[in-house]
């Protein structure tokens, strides 16, 4: 006779493979539904979690650790402004950039005879494409440059857009380190490094530290719990960043990551990205910085042939 657990666990291995294979054809069948669904949701939440950060610390945070009077709390307050009207800016700036083949000027819609042997052919829009303009399925054309396509700004970033999406990389990484380290700095003020997950006090008495704390612990709780969702938020973030700041230093993208064809050097690589005001654009979303092309013409590294030919569009 089978045992009674030995069924169960039959029964829910055929439940746990049935809702998979459900799950795959739902993605495989509505996969752009599902996308662009997640488009807003993404968007919501990272604004959420940056509004709540931003009234956490100047509310609840710097007041433990300084006076609201004091000259460090004011600087705080501005820099939470400088840091909100960048990663709104970015953020609006990345939805709303046009980066798509088609945005180009129609004159230019057109390979010169001189280039026409260095420009592709789109199976999905059928029709030719420059150096480094591939499809994106889910926007339905071929975007200049396409790194990848961004769930959070709900558009394709590429050659137009990558400056602002940089930026708000840079500026979400900041943001998140300023979080972590005043959290940081007021459980280090407070003796509780790790209060939500109490696994080590760090050569504290145990007994009389939760003793100091029966008056609120659930504030200490929910602290404890910020300083850790801020440790993988800036992990996250700044990988991310890490990865761009890579791969556009050595002339390439996400979407052929292996390609180097276009590496002109250190500064005019990142002078395409930003444009001719460099590194200025990261203060501001709102200061003009013209690139140099306009997402069609490329210059190739001597002696190297680019491979996205190799590549199916």
């Amino acid at each position: 006779m089978v045992k009674f657990h030995v069924l169960l666990r039959r029964c829910l291995r055929q439940v746990f493979i049935s809702s998979e294979a459900f799950v795959l054809r739902c993605i495989k069948h509505h996969r752009r539904k599902i996308v662009y669904s997640l488009h807003p949701i993404s968007a919501i939440v990272l604004l959420l979690v940056v509004g709540l950060y931003t009234w956490y610390e100047l509310h609840f945070i710097l007041p433990e650790l300084c006076q609201r009077n004091d000259k460090f709390y004011k600087v705080n307050c501005v820099l939470a402004i400088y840091m909100l009207h960048n990663i709104l800016g970015n953020l609006i700036c990345c939805w709303h950039t046009d980066t798509s083949f088609l945005a180009v000027a129609k004159a230019r819609q057109q390979p010169l005879a001189s280039e026409a042997h260095l420009w592709h052919l789109c199976t999905h829009c059928q029709m030719l494409v420059p150096p480094r303009a591939w499809h994106c399925r889910l926007c339905n054309t071929c975007m200049l440059k396409r790194d990848h396509h961004c769930n959070i700004t709900a558009n394709c970033i590429g050659h137009a857009n990558q400056r602002y999406f940089i930026a708000l990389l840079a500026h979400l990484t900041l943001g998140n380190l300023f979080v972590f380290a005043y959290n940081f700095a007021y459980v280090f003020k407070i003796r509780l490094p790790v209060f939500s997950d109490p696994l080590i006090f760090l050569g504290v008495d145990p007994v009389k530290l939760l003793d100091s704390f029966k008056e609120d612990p659930n504030w200490l709780i929910i602290n404890g719990a910020v300083l850790k969702i801020s440790v993988f938020s800036l992990a996250f973030v700044a990988s991310q960043l890490g990865f761009q700041l890579y791969m556009i230093s050595r002339g390439s993208c996400m979407y052929y990551f292996q390609d180097r064809s276009y590496d002109l050097g250190f500064w005019s690589n990142w002078r395409l990205v930003l444009g001719k005001r460099m590194f200025w654009t990261w203060l501001s979303p709102l200061i003009s910085s013209p690139q140099a092309s306009d997402g069609t013409q490329w210059m190739v590294t001597a002696h190297k042939e680019p491979k996205e030919s190799k590549k199916p569009a």
